[in-house]
């Protein structure tokens, strides 16, 4: 490191660097992990880093693997860096690779194991539970031991002895992202590691108080040098997210920016651009970014317009602009090749076009035509040396022309794992005219413009039309902004040979809830190229959304998008091709297409060819191509029941029309399958479901699980042996799963909330342990449940009938209680007839799933509960959801369909559960009225809280019952009792009794519960003013909530009143919180809600007094504030104990 300036520290291996931390900040946290991208963290400290990595070391140690190869296949998580730092301890050769994601990551594992020449992989419990069926169909991942480091062997690490390790002791292997069968592993030693790392601490003017920001994954590059090495070189803490958090909520990332204070933190341009894209302004009001003062940008040429639209975007959120730091580097060198300070803004600069694709740099200014703004990735790095030399002469190129990158330095690398050829071409470079050397030839195209490297492309993606040197980035940036649905960062540009001649395919992603006429698409996407470019495009293809090739990092790999374009692997939504001659069809590339004509076939025989193109072009639909099926039965039972589900959604329904494009939802997927279970018979396995994209994967799956006709059973294998997993509960993936979000809260001290015992009548109170506690977890909303009237019926119900009916009252007859009760209910809700059922959520499964049937229709709420939604799908009805409470796109959907069904429900919700909000029941009405159908309102939170006699919605809205067909309730909320029920005509009543199977086949309300009902209703009739006072109660506790701040939703006129918090470990925090305070109220945490809408729910009792009620809300507000205090509590104690250690 003679170049680099001021004192760095210098350890000679990565071994020493740990021990150093762990020896000198030991209890300092070197980890933080959020485990949902948000607030549940697991710590890992240098101390705990440094035992781990002994532990690990010493067991590679005791199995003879010293000098050897390991992969490490981790999911996100801490387990990683511990495995990483054992192998390095061990002396084997770390091998980082993505973990196998079923069938489809095999064949690349396989490849980097065979020419990594591994002995071990190291891994998870889980991971290793997904692959062990598996690894017997490769052979060298068969020969590999498989170790899950979960299971080192403990007080091993007493045992470890230092690894005989120096600087040029090779660490790990980097398999850089490339073709499956043709792997390179990049060969980095201690030395390049750590004067790599010295290069980013300087470039980034890191110290010891700042505090990295990560969601880069920690097998690639950029993940493991900069997210784990750095912060381990510099001393001080880093944050970790896994990178499907960051792509599933872009916010998380710039939220654990704003909470933590991150001063560094990076990614590519697509992230930028995602949230850009993402991040809603309510969000970004909650942002403060004025932390930040490195953002890394790195992994692909920096484009300007990524910058200019992020500043924009967050300038408002703290964001500075010259936090921006384009920078430049690649494996083989490490990481880092140049960088600029980082204290100033970006540098931009504009060039010509086509001088830049004659290679020849001319300055432009940005309001010329025809010009290209091109980012600055900083100068020249200490002890690094960079020159521009000509790829075909070798020879350095002048000042005014574009040539190859080629880097010299401490940081490159020592060459490509068992490929001296590679190696020599690569690595050893020297220039013709001066020999100088050796360089490591980058591949990259560039140019030094007054001391600033500029990144003008890749050479071997450089395309040559009519002569013209065209670079592909420009063409996928006009492609992208041509049209509003087309994905940015997600598109490529290639040439294939068709004629004898070169022509131009785009490949881009569209927006999946595009439904509009593709030609308008194509238009686009010709026009821009051809005003952007002067070039015409023989072939587009619109791919689905998320399914363009990419890297780790999120590069697009072109060279894997035109493989599959020519072998047909694409998941293509529409393709387009240029006519040659308007007399003859289009031209087929000269180059081998695989399965195009299968593909064609296939469409034809399901009825939808592709449809013609405009202008003499075509628009085609071949899709992801598979083992071809004979387009029989089978295909036909699959599309028709598709159909069925999808209805005019499924207009141009094909083999390979991917399931998610025509908006079928996950549910109406479970229909179809549920459907194809009762034609074939059998069932298909549940973990199945997400694999299922095409109906060309349903025909294989049908024929595979439930076969196209009975079949004789499959010869059993000799050494065929069931996983436990399939027969042993503790070892399902769905209960391993619910121990670990178990484990998690229990980790954070938060303890389980669930299934507390209380020891006596729970209303506005309850006892637990011994301790009294207001509650607010309790439907006891008018106080029935313990009264004393209520009880004494039920002691006489039971003395005089017995504790059950027995049998069904079908079978074992009525009881006249029964009957007293449901003519009591039905007089006062006001309809002609009632019949009880024994539970509520199998009243609404029973009875929509026995009135309706195929051919029917169900419009739900978006936000029903789980009964109407079980229900719809056991009825096997057309299910469709309109938005919360809008009866306008409810009443919209029926003008447009009404006429395809039969019977059309409609169901809503008195009151809904979740958020305490009411619906408008005339409108419904209208639309009822107005289109001819069946209107059910779902009562069970509206009964006996709204109208001002507890006469439910209906009341409150003053209409005439009958224009509501069923009227369901539950008997557990206000008449202090168990089950369901049905009010509406004579007729749905008696056909109910006879013939609805959750009443026929099922016993009938037990004496004590009816009795507990009948009384609660009369006593209700008796003392309306029970409703009255629950009304001021709520009231009150809304109010005084949303004075606090308190985020209470859509709640209105309502006992069901939510605190949003936007996090479930923030609403367990809270729930605990409150407990220790004396009120019991508990968190509604995803799954059971999504992450952003976590809560707590508060159900009111009229038993409620004004006292509890201020208390609880005053509680609230203080250990919220309490909560947010301890975190940023917790981050200044981390970044003071980091910069006050030496």
């Amino acid at each position: 490191m003679d170049r680099l300036p001021g004192t760095f520290f210098g350890p000679p291996t990565l071994v020493d660097l740990v021990r150093h931390r762990a020896r000198y900040q030991g209890d300092d946290i070197a980890f933080t992990y959020l485990v949902d991208g948000e607030n549940e963290q697991v710590h890992l400290t240098n101390r705990e880093l440094d035992r781990q990595a002994r532990a690990i070391g010493a067991w590679l140690e005791s199995l003879d693997l010293v000098g050897e190869r390991a992969l490490l296949l981790y999911p996100a998580g801490l387990e990683f860096i511990a495995a990483f730092f054992g192998c390095l301890y061990a002396g084997v050769v770390a091998v980082p690779v993505y973990p196998p994601r079923r069938n489809r990551s095999l064949a690349r594992i396989q490849a980097i194991a065979d020419d990594a020449q591994a002995k071990v992989a190291l891994t998870t419990d889980s991971v290793l539970a997904r692959v062990e069926s598996l690894i017997d169909e490769t052979p060298h991942l068969k020969q590999l031991t498989w170790l899950a480091t979960s299971h080192v062997p403990q007080g091993i690490e007493d045992k470890w002895d230092a690894p005989d390790v120096h600087g040029d002791t090779l660490a790990f292997l980097q398999y850089t992202s490339g073709s499956t069968g043709t792997p390179k592993g990049v060969m980095l030693d201690h030395a390049n590691l750590l004067h790599n790392s010295a290069l980013i601490a300087y470039a980034f003017e890191h110290t010891r108080s700042g505090l990295g920001v990560f969601w880069l994954p920690s097998y690639h590059d950029m993940g493991l040098i900069g997210g784990i090495l750095q912060p381990l070189y510099v001393g001080r803490p880093n944050i970790l997210m896994s990178p499907m958090a960051f792509l599933q909520k872009p916010f998380r990332w710039l939220s654990a920016i704003s909470r933590f204070g991150g001063t560094t933190s990076g990614g590519p341009n697509f992230a930028y651009d995602l949230c850009v894209r993402k991040i809603t302004p309510e969000q970004k009001q909650t942002l403060d970014l004025s932390s930040w003062t490195v953002a890394f940008n790195g992994a692909e040429p920096v484009r300007a317009e990524t910058i200019e639209a992020f500043c924009e975007a967050f300038g408002p959120c703290g964001f500075r602009r010259e936090a921006f730091y384009p920078c430049y580097g690649l494996a083989e060198a490490t990481l880092i090749v140049s960088g600029g300070y980082a204290k100033n803004p970006p540098v931009i600069r504009w060039f010509e076009t086509a001088a830049l694709s004659r290679n020849q740099v001319v300055d432009a200014s940005p309001e010329e035509e025809g010009v290209r703004a091109l980012v600055g990735c900083g100068e020249t790095l200490p002890d690094q040396k960079i020159v521009i030399a000509d790829p075909d002469t070798l020879a350095r190129c002048p000042a005014d022309r574009v040539g190859e990158i080629w880097v010299n330095g401490p940081s490159v690398a020592k060459g490509y794992w068992q490929q001296p050829e590679a190696t020599q071409r690569t690595f050893r470079a020297f220039l013709k005219d001066t020999g100088e050397g050796p360089f490591l030839r980058t591949g990259d195209l560039g140019f030094m413009k007054d001391g600033e490297l500029f990144v003008a492309g890749r050479i071997k993606d450089l395309l040559i039309l009519r002569g013209v040197n065209v670079y592909p980035q420009d063409i996928e940036l006009s492609v992208q902004q041509a049209h509003p649905h087309l994905l940015p960062d997600c598109g490529a540009a290639f040439t294939v040979e068709i004629d004898g001649q070169d022509r131009l395919v785009v490949v881009q992603e569209l927006h999946r809830r595009y439904r509009d006429d593709v030609d308008e698409v194509f238009q686009a996407i010709r026009r821009a190229v051809a005003e952007d470019h002067d070039l015409p495009v023989e072939v587009i293809v619109l791919v689905q959304a998320g399914s363009i090739p990419k890297t780790s990092s999120g590069k697009i790999q072109r060279h894997a998008c035109r493989a599959g374009y020519l072998d047909g692997t694409l998941e293509v939504v529409a393709q387009w091709q240029a006519a040659r001659d308007t007399a003859t069809a289009p031209s087929e590339p000269s180059e081998p297409r695989l399965g195009v004509g299968a593909e064609r076939e296939a469409a034809g025989a399901a009825g939808h060819a592709p449809p013609p193109g405009k202008n003499g072009s075509r628009v085609t639909f071949p899709k992801k191509k598979t083992a071809k099926i004979d387009v029989g039965r089978t295909t036909e039972i699959v599309l028709e029941q598709v159909r069925l589900i999808a209805r005019e959604r499924a207009d141009e329904l094909t083999l390979d029309t991917p399931i998610t494009e025509i908006g079928l939802d996950s549910l109406e997927r479970m229909e179809v399958l549920a459907g194809l279970e009762e034609r074939f018979g059998g069932r298909f396995p549940e973990e199945i479901l997400p694999q299922l994209e095409t109906c060309r994967q349903v025909v294989e799956a049908v024929e595979k699980y439930l076969g196209a006709q009975p079949r004789a059973a499959a010869a059993r294998p000799a050494d065929y042996q069931t996983p436990s997993e399939n027969y042993t509960v503790a070892e399902f993936p769905e209960f391993q799963k619910l121990r670990e979000r178990l484990r998690v809260a229990e980790a954070a001290g938060i303890g389980n909330p669930y299934f507390t015992v209380h020891e006596g009548l729970t209303n506005d109170r309850t006892i637990i342990n011994g301790r009294e506690y207001i509650s607010f977890s309790s439907y006891n909303y008018v106080g029935m449940s313990g009264d004393p009237v209520v009880v004494r019926a039920v002691q006489e119900a039971a003395a005089k009938y017995g504790t059950s009916v027995s049998a069904s009252r079908l079978v074992s007859g009525e009881k006249d209680l029964h009957r007293e009760f449901e003519k009591t209910l039905a007089d006062f809700l006001g309809v002609e007839a009632v019949v009880a059922f024994v539970g509520g959520h199998a009243t609404n499964e029973t009875v929509i799933g026995h009135l309706f049937k195929p051919g029917d229709l169900i419009l739900h709420d978006a936000l029903s509960h789980n009964s109407i939604l079980q229900g719809a799908i056991l009825s096997g009805a057309r299910r469709r959801m309109f938005p919360h409470n809008d009866w306008k796109a409810a009443d919209e959907l029926l003008q447009r369909f009404r006429h395809e069904y039969r019977r059309v429900l409609i169901v809503i919700e008195g009151v809904y559960s979740m958020d305490g909000d009411i619906p408008d029941l005339p409108r419904f009405i209208e639309v009822r009225n107005r289109h001819k159908t069946l209107l059910m309102v779902d009562e069970a939170h509206s009964i006996g809280t709204l109208g001002d006699t507890g006469r439910g919605i209906g009341e409150r809205f003053g209409v005439d019952r009958r224009e509501v067909d069923i009227w369901m309730g539950t008997l557990s909320k206000s008449f202090g009792s168990c089950g369901g029920y049905i009010g509406g005509s004579r007729e749905l009543v008696e056909l109910l009794k006879y013939t609805a199977p959750g009443f026929v086949y099922s016993v009938g309300l037990s004496p004590p519960a009816t009795a507990a009902a009948l009384a609660s209703c009369r006593l209700l009739q008796a003392e309306p003013q029970r409703v009255a006072t629950l009304r001021q109660r709520s009231r009150l506790f809304l109010e005084l909530a949303r004075q606090r701040g308190l985020d209470t939703g859509f709640s209105k006129d309502s006992p069901v009143i939510p605190v949003i918090l936007g996090s479930s470990i923030r609403s367990l925090q809270l729930s605990r919180a409150l407990f220790l305070r004396g009120i019991n109220v508990q968190p509604i945490v995803y799954p059971a809600v999504e992450e952003s809408a976590a809560r707590l729910r508060f159900f009111i009792t009229s038993l409620h007094t004004e006292e509890q009620i201020r208390y609880t809300v005053d509680a609230i507000v203080e250990e919220l504030a309490k909560i947010d205090r301890q975190g940023q509590d917790l981050l200044a104690a981390r970044a003071t104990a980091a910069s006050t250690q030496t």
